[in-house]
């Protein structure tokens, strides 16, 4: 662009860079294919030198991060829920777009790496779980508070989705649906039981 600097021109083709390079990690992750999520695969893929896959992306982890990163608007487009009103309300946009890219979302929840792209952003997704369900889960010892938020993280992923759409032939909306009314129902109960431990039933 006439008037750039050449200073504004290299970091722009720096993002151009980084940008085809996320493309081909979001192409190789559709193949189901674990050995193209390497950094020479990657190269070859995108037509760069295994230095510029590199010089963007260090590691395994940060390829994995940059990978999250590219496609979690496509499947939440509001973020990662923080509040008991965005675990609900993320929920049927959630899974509709996980019915849109319905073959990407299952490689993701079913192979090596969609277990390390998960992995890479494990401790983000656990923090903002357990925000959206601390007043629910206030006054619980830390254990039933982890179990529970575990329970209701997983209402709200990819393995929930899957198997329901497997097994019983679900499409998105049914088990948002589906899952809106249990995670209701399970946050009723936290709030109930005031803190009473979860092996003592109903709250």
């Amino acid at each position: 662009m006439a008037g750039d600097s050449p200073s504004s021109l290299r970091e722009r083709q720096k993002a151009q860079t980084r940008d085809l390079i996320v493309d081909g990690l979001v192409a190789a992750m559709a193949t189901g294919l674990a050995e193209e999520l390497t950094h020479d695969a990657l190269a070859r893929r995108v037509g760069v030198s295994r230095q510029t896959v590199y010089r963007h992306f260090a590691d395994r982890e940060s390829l994995m991060r940059a990978l999250w990163e590219r496609l979690n608007p496509r499947f939440v487009a509001q973020g990662l829920p923080t509040d008991e009103a965005a675990l609900l309300a993320t929920l049927r946009p959630a899974y509709e777009a996980f019915d849109r890219d319905a073959d990407l979302i299952t490689i993701a929840q079913s192979t090596p790496q969609g277990r390390a792209l998960r992995n890479a952003v494990r401790d983000t997704r656990a923090t903002a779980f357990r925000q959206a369900t601390a007043a629910a889960t206030e006054g619980l010892v830390e254990h039933d508070a982890r179990l529970a938020t575990a329970v209701i993280q997983l209402l709200h992923g990819g393995q929930a989705w899957m198997e329901m759409r497997q097994q019983w032939g679900l499409s998105g909306p049914e088990i948002a649906e589906a899952c809106h009314w249990a995670i209701r129902t399970l946050l009723a109960d936290l709030r109930a039981r005031q803190g009473r431990p979860l092996a003592e039933g109903g709250g």
